[in-house]
Order: structure tokens, then C-alpha cells, then sequence
């Protein structure tokens, strides 16, 4: 390890080894043999357990007032503003793609769920699939209000493909050949993918719900409110 390294390595215990003052955060070296701070008469404490100064506060502070609330980054684990309920429809909506969609009858029984559809000729039925596949990275990824407002669209058209598909199976039904009877129902997993498209439609336009507004902040310790309390006269 070159001479940076070395250095590096040796910085927390160079940390643990000094005193402070925890009042006006003076330094002193543990081998100083100074247990009392000369010019404010308090107790050193290591420079370790000491919580974070005023001014380091006041700095926190400042950047946090910087960042608009909107543009806040939230957990990986946030599930408020739609974003938990469109990740849950996103995985549904895949779920039932692979569900029973028709339920032929004649000639002969079987059940034939979206991905069957696709495979066997309708393949215009793997969009919606690949939409709902798309949306759960896209959403997981929005991770600010901003952001999660910026793809409303997006995600409301996504949720919509399934819809469509739905509305254009029930419109144009799959026909036999007039020699050979052809009988189906509609499966559950048709009735299924309508219901979660429908829900990702509405929860989609509500994405990252409304802008929020900024708390007012408490004054700082140490101040004083100098507005009157109601009723009494100013002089």
C-alpha cells in the first residue's frame, strides 16, 4: 500500500486520539494530558462521540432548503403516490397474461391463456405483455415526485395496451372454418387483464400525485418569535 494509503488507513484512528471541547469545539491531543477546555472550562470528550456541531447542522440545513421537495429522492422501498400499487398491477398484469383467456369448447376442450394467443398466430397480444414488463423497472426507477409526474404518460399508455387488446379480441373474435363447429367462453384471465389494465389506467394518471407543498420550518434554537400574540397592543 503506497504512502496515500497508509494515510488514509490511519485517519479514523488519528480522529479517535483527539479531544474536543463541546462547547466551542476546540481540538486538543489526547497526549496533551488537557482534560478541561483552558478557555471554556467544559470537559473534553473525544472527538468521535461527539454529535454533529451547530454549524454542521446549520449546513445541512442549508443544502436541504436547496433542494426543491419535488426533487427529493425517496426510498427504493416507497410505496405511497401510486408507486406501490402500479408495481403490484405490473406484476398482476403479467400473472394474467399467462391465465386462460378462451375457453374452447369445440371441437374439442382446452384452455388458451394470452400467451397461447400470441404464440399461435395473434401476435400484436404480446405488446400488453411487454408493456406490463417494461413498467415495473420504469416505475421502480422513479424515485422523485418529479420524475414520478414526468412519466404519468408513459405509464398510463402502458397500462392502456392491454386494454385495447382486450377491446379488439372481444370485437373480433377468433372464427372457425363453417365445416368444423367452434364454440369458447371467455376465460378468467381475460376478465382479469381488463380489470388490472383499467386499475393501471386510473392509478397511472395519478402517478406521483400532486406537488408537495413546503412545511413551514421552526425557528432556529436560540430565537425568539417577535410577532405579538393576538390581543395585545404593540407600543
Amino acid at each position: 500500500m503506497g504512502p496515500a494509503g497508509g494515510a488514509y488507513s490511519g485517519y479514523p484512528r488519528l480522529v479517535s486520539s483527539l479531544l474536543a471541547c463541546p462547547f466551542c469545539r476546540a481540538l486538543f491531543g489526547s497526549r496533551e494530558g488537557i482534560r478541561v477546555c483552558p478557555d471554556c472550562g467544559v470537559t473534553l470528550k473525544p472527538l468521535d462521540r461527539l454529535p454533529p456541531s451547530a454549524d454542521a447542522i446549520a449546513e445541512e440545513a442549508a443544502e436541504a432548503e436547496l433542494t426543491l421537495p419535488e426533487d427529493r429522492v425517496v426510498s427504493w422501498f416507497f410505496l405511497g403516490r401510486s408507486r406501490g400499487v402500479l408495481l403490484l398491477l405490473g406484476v398482476l398484469g403479467l400473472v394474467a397474461f399467462t391465465m386462460p383467456w378462451v375457453e374452447l369448447v369445440e371441437p374439442y376442450e382446452e384452455s388458451i391463456s394470452g400467451y397461447l394467443l400470441a404464440r399461435r398466430g395473434s401476435g400484436w397480444l404480446w405488446g400488453g405483455a411487454a408493456a406490463w414488463l417494461v413498467l415495473v423497472p420504469l416505475v421502480l426507477t422513479r424515485r422523485t415526485v418529479r420524475k414520478m409526474r414526468g412519466v404519468r404518460a408513459i405509464v398510463t399508455v402502458f397500462a392502456a395496451m392491454t386494454a385495447v387488446e382486450v377491446a379488439m379480441l372481444a370485437a373480433l373474435p377468433p372464427r372457425g372454418s363453417p365445416l368444423v363447429r367452434y364454440e369458447y367462453e371467455w376465460g378468467l384471465g381475460l376478465y382479469a387483464s381488463a380489470v388490472v389494465s383499467a386499475l393501471g389506467i386510473a392509478f397511472g394518471l395519478r402517478f406521483g400525485g400532486p406537488l408537495p407543498r413546503e412545511t413551514p420550518r421552526p425557528p432556529p434554537p436560540g430565537t425568539r418569535d417577535e410577532r405579538a400574540p393576538p390581543g395585545v397592543a404593540l407600543h
